[in-house]
């Protein structure tokens, strides 16, 4: 069944940007055929990397994110560049974070949507397989501990609610039915 916009967008401005989110806001009819303000945050393409070693093991990254104050662990993450491919973004990252390049690539599902109430924000995830070390290259704004953990304890940590970040989550719930033998996710 095909659902039709119920919106309709009068104008649209930007009211903030750098380069790595633009904020918009759009003058709109509302559904209820009021006018209203509606916000959008528009981002980069999200990637999220399950690396996956030959004995089961995923390697994790944490680091202290700002914006909620805490220490995270997460999946290789990042945002793709202008013209960059997903894949390409996931290589990249996987190379900078966590100083790995990976044989075997493989697109775990269809692209999500990660806060869709006021964000346009895409992201993809992929298991990489066939793990060799690299140099890793973090951003500038990245001060990162890598660790290796079995896939089976990175995936109580996200039912424990140790892991929070929601890339993360998405990520190893999806790649758990990859990874672990039927009946045991």
């Amino acid at each position: 069944m095909k659902h039709r916009n119920p919106w309709t967008t009068l104008s649209s401005r930007t009211v903030y940007e750098n380069p790595w989110i633009r904020v918009r806001e759009d003058q709109v009819l509302r559904p209820d055929g009021k006018e209203g303000i509606y916000s959008v945050v528009e981002t980069r393409i999200a990637t999220g990397v399950i690396a996956l070693d030959s004995a089961q093991n995923v390697y994790l990254v944490g680091q202290f994110r700002y914006a909620t104050g805490v220490y995270s662990w997460e999946i290789i993450e990042g945002g793709a560049d202008k013209g960059e491919t997903p894949l390409d973004a996931a290589k990249r990252e996987l190379r900078e974070e966590a100083g790995l390049a990976a044989d075997s690539w493989r697109q775990l599902g269809p692209e999500v949507h990660l806060t869709n109430c006021h964000s346009a924000e895409r992201g993809f995830f992929f298991l990489a397989q066939g793990l060799s070390q690299t140099q890793p290259d973090p951003d500038g704004t990245e001060v990162l501990e890598v660790k290796r953990v079995p896939f089976s304890e990175c995936l109580a940590m996200v039912d424990s609610g140790e892991i929070h970040d929601a890339m993360t989550i998405i990520g190893v719930l999806r790649a758990a039915k990859k990874v672990l033998p039927a009946g045991k996710h």
